[in-house]
């Protein structure tokens, strides 16, 4: 199952029309589905995120769930384009400091971007932002990887302005129209990656389960950390199916933050 997370009415409504979802009055909450297609709607924000998504995890199996969250975002006048979608490559909270990188499997078309997750809209122009400006992107990133592997969660950002407009105060019918525009894009990505369901750990040789192997063991991985270096992997071995896995990407670690350190390095290294 696919599970679209949209933070406004505004947004959801072009994509519930599109995939002609029907509405589920059992949730307290925005929840629309199809077959194996649904949408819940988070709010705004970071507070509502992980109470909703985990009351849907109740009644759902998360091992074969896809999350794709589709919205709004601002740009950067330099670097991107009102109206365009950008796949999200990297995605920064700005209290935290974080990184976060998902996991881009999916053959699609679609420019990539980065986006930093922030608490209150960026009305001055963005500053020294210089990524798109989003406001959920980085707490959906934690709490869906609480429960499924980084592949199983995308990000698709529109722009909507250039960081001088409050999200609150862009009007319905503008929003509807980033949507309604972008729909064919959408249901094209979303198929994509639907069929990445399909792929299990048989797409790892055992040379690579070997190194995996070796990773985790060397590194001391978490089991998070060890779940999270298969779906990389994976992921790598999808776009580059003749390279090896170098031994050099696992260094010798003596602590906690050594380990922590190399296994970011890891991962970005497998997802670029």
């Amino acid at each position: 199952m696919q599970c679209i997370l949209s933070a406004l009415k505004a947004e959801s409504d072009p994509l519930i029309n599109f995939f002609k979802l029907k509405k589920d009055d059992s949730y307290s909450f925005p929840f629309y589905k199809k077959n194996d297609l649904c949408l819940i709607g988070i709010g705004v924000g970071k507070n509502k995120i992980e109470k909703r998504i985990f009351t849907f995890l109740n009644d759902y199996n998360s091992r074969s769930l896809q999350f794709i969250n589709i919205g709004i975002a601002g740009g950067k006048i330099n670097n991107s384009e009102k109206g365009e979608i950008y796949l999200i490559n990297k995605i920064k909270d700005e209290n935290s400091n974080e990184n976060y990188f998902p996991d881009l499997i999916v053959n699609s078309n679609l420019l990539e971007h980065s986006t930093i997750t922030v608490d209150k809209a960026i009305v001055d122009g963005g500053g020294d932002y210089n990524c798109l400006v989003d406001m959920e992107a980085s707490e959906i990133y934690k709490v869906c990887l609480k429960r499924v592997l980084v592949h199983q969660i995308s990000f698709l950002k529109i722009v909507s302005d250039y960081m001088d407009e409050d999200v609150t105060s862009i009007s319905k019918k503008k929003i509807n129209s980033l949507i309604n525009e972008k729909l064919p894009e959408i249901d094209t990505f979303l198929k994509k990656y639907k069929n990445l369901q399909e792929f299990k750990s048989s797409i790892l040789g055992n040379v690579d389960l070997v190194w995996i192997s070796r990773a985790r063991s060397e590194l001391n991985l978490t089991e998070t950390q060890y779940h999270q270096l298969l779906s990389f992997s994976r992921g790598y071995r999808l776009k580059n199916p003749n390279k090896k896995f170098e031994d050099n990407m696992i260094l010798k670690v003596y602590s906690k933050t050594e380990r922590n350190k190399n296994f970011k390095n890891i991962c970005e290294i497998l997802s670029a």
